[in-house]
């Protein structure tokens, strides 16, 4: 879950499926699973219901104008700023 959330703080929004992915991937390091039995669907919907801050939204487009702010010096001092806490 903070792994999930530390990411959309930095902008990058998992879809359903992604999670998952990345959940059993987790899970077979920890020994909890094996490759060849991932977590399932079923797995997010109790995910979402045990964390009720975590939310599905839908992507949204992303502004021209913040894109083109988007510069190498204010990501840097964006993550820089973020990793402080």
């Amino acid at each position: 879950m903070n792994y999930f959330k530390k990411m959309s703080l930095l902008g990058y929004g998992y879809t359903q499926q992604e999670c998952v992915d990345v959940a059993s991937q987790y899970a077979v390091q920890l020994g909890k699973r094996t490759p060849d039995k991932p977590l399932s669907m079923k797995w997010i919907k109790s995910f979402l219901s045990r964390w009720p801050e975590m939310k599905v939204t839908k992507p949204r487009a992303l502004d021209y104008y913040r894109a083109k702010s988007a510069t190498e010096l204010a990501f840097t001092t964006f993550i820089g700023v973020h990793n402080c806490k």
